[in-house]
């Protein structure tokens, strides 16, 4: 069991029928699958046998090679169609006009920083708990800066190192909240749900995707295809990815057994979604 470094900060608001609680501070544990394995026995026992177990990665890239593979990759043509489906969709879903927006796991923070091209009416934050990720995507957040002042245009996008079962926000804080393939990195994602619900509050929008994972006998194929962009070190990580990310029924299960249990669950091709409007 690892220990992370989590963030100060005061007490929640209650949850009807709580009390109030403090945010975790100093060492945050992570519970993997000690609290994980109970919920996910809850899946019929014919989804056990079609779809086996999830095979945990590294929650985070903490090793450079690996956030470079990935900052590389995200340059092809490939990932950035991705993202920009990711980013119609967000647009899309969010509110409009003025609005405090939060993406939590935001890597290297190329998705903010396009999205805020699009809604350069958004305050948005993106948040980490990897630092060579989000050293991986320095380059391009300056970039994108320079060009938004050269263009004469805001650019409301800052990025921080941030420990996602700890935010260092306030309660309700945003409007959005959104993530993009952080859920199948975390043992038991429930306390990252619970904290997304804490700042997005009661009004606050939630939008997430996240890989899904294929039938057992059809993962070679599976990744044979959706991965066939990929090279190497990268290639390699989305294999991994998708034997650690989770159907959409145990999703859907750590969802109804998290705060944010009122969201949805729902497949689009390799992905799954879970939105709370």
């Amino acid at each position: 069991m690892k220990a992370r470094t989590g963030n100060p900060a005061g007490r929640t608001r209650a949850w009807p029928g709580e009390a109030s609680r403090p945010l975790p501070s100093g060492a945050v544990e992570d519970p993997g699958r000690a609290l994980f394995v109970p919920a996910i026995e809850r899946v019929s026992k014919r989804h056990a046998r079609v779809y086996g177990a999830r095979r945990l990665e590294p929650e985070i890239m903490d090793e450079a090679g690996e956030a470079d593979a990935y900052m590389d990759a995200a340059a092809e043509v490939h990932l950035a169609r991705l993202d920009a489906s990711w980013i119609e969709r967000v647009v899309a879903f969010g509110p409009r006009g003025r609005a405090r927006v939060l993406d939590v796991g935001t890597g290297g923070g190329q998705i903010p920083a396009k999205i805020a091209r699009r809604r350069p009416e958004w305050r948005i934050w993106g948040v980490d708990r990897s630092g060579a990720m989000l050293a991986a995507g320095r380059h391009g957040m300056e970039s994108a800066r320079r060009d938004a002042r050269i263009a004469v245009e805001w650019f409301h996008v800052g990025l921080a190192l941030a420990e996602a079962r700890a935010l260092p926000f306030p309660d309700g804080g945003f409007d959005l909240v959104i993530s993009n393939s952080l859920l199948h990195h975390i043992g038991d994602p429930t306390p990252v749900l619970d904290e997304i619900a804490r700042v997005a509050g009661a009004s606050g929008r939630v939008l997430l995707r996240d890989l899904r994972r294929p039938p057992r006998g059809l993962v070679s194929a599976w990744v044979a295809w959706h991965g066939r962009h990929y090279d190497g070190a990268m290639r390699r990580l989305y294999g991994d990815s998708v034997t650690a990310a989770f159907t959409p029924e145990e999703l859907a299960i750590v969802v109804r057994h998290s705060r944010l249990a009122s969201a949805t669950v729902s497949v689009a091709g390799p992905y799954v979604l879970v939105a709370r409007s």
